[in-house]
């Protein structure tokens, strides 16, 4: 182990993304999980016998789904899916065990929201405009630079910590699950002024991973 070089990998998988969200009023609205993809590369840097830095670059895909939303009025599902910048850096435990290696590990990430799209079961009334059930979805800080017709997901910076557990065989294929826990409150200033309201992401992912050695 102590002979390894530094190597590349490419990642690939699906997440299941959700947000934890609260309102103005200070309860939360309920919110569920939907699928999207990932994509990246990876890096695997030695450090000591069986530890590991890891940093990666991915493109992924996050959201939500919500049956009574405030932008699709109540009982019409709505649907956001997003598109992440993402870099995670994990600090991995690489023990070998049976036919490859067990890895566990924990670090932080830091994403930026891209832009997405927005889906809804029927068209959506704002306030006495009626618009298609469809958009784009939109990132900014502050509600009032908010575009009419688009949704605004939130603040586009994300942070967070991520913890992951996987296997990596000895032809260097590995499967790999992940969880996230945003950290950063991406729910939008009202004017300039933070409001009560907080929104945060949080997934849990399946990858195939395969390191160039």
């Amino acid at each position: 182990m102590m002979n390894a070089q530094t190597s590349l990998g490419i990642k690939a998988g699906m997440n299941f993304s959700n947000v934890s969200m609260k309102n103005e009023s200070g309860s939360y609205n309920s919110t569920q999980s939907i699928p999207g993809m990932q994509i990246g590369l990876t890096l695997e840097i030695p450090l000591l016998a069986n530890f590991y830095l890891q940093p990666a670059v991915l493109y992924l895909a996050k959201g939500f789904k919500q049956e009574d939303s405030w932008f699709a009025n109540q009982g019409n599902e709505f649907k956001v899916k997003v598109s992440y910048l993402e870099l995670p850096v994990n600090l991995l435990y690489k023990p070998e065990l049976g036919i490859g290696n067990l890895f566990i590990g924990a670090g932080p990430y830091v994403g930026y929201g891209t832009g997405g799209k927005w889906e809804a079961e029927s068209d959506v009334l704002i306030g006495d405009i009626r618009i298609e059930n469809h958009g784009d979805v939109i990132f900014n800080d502050d509600v009032m630079k908010g575009e009419f017709g688009n949704y605004l997901y939130g603040k586009p910076l994300d942070y967070g910590a991520s913890f992951l557990v996987g296997y990596e065989l000895k032809n260097s294929l590995s499967l790999q699950f992940n969880f996230q826990r945003g950290l950063a409150d991406l729910q939008p200033d009202i004017n300039g002024v933070k409001g009560n309201g907080k929104l945060k992401n949080r997934s849990f992912e399946i990858a195939i991973g395969y390191r160039f050695k």
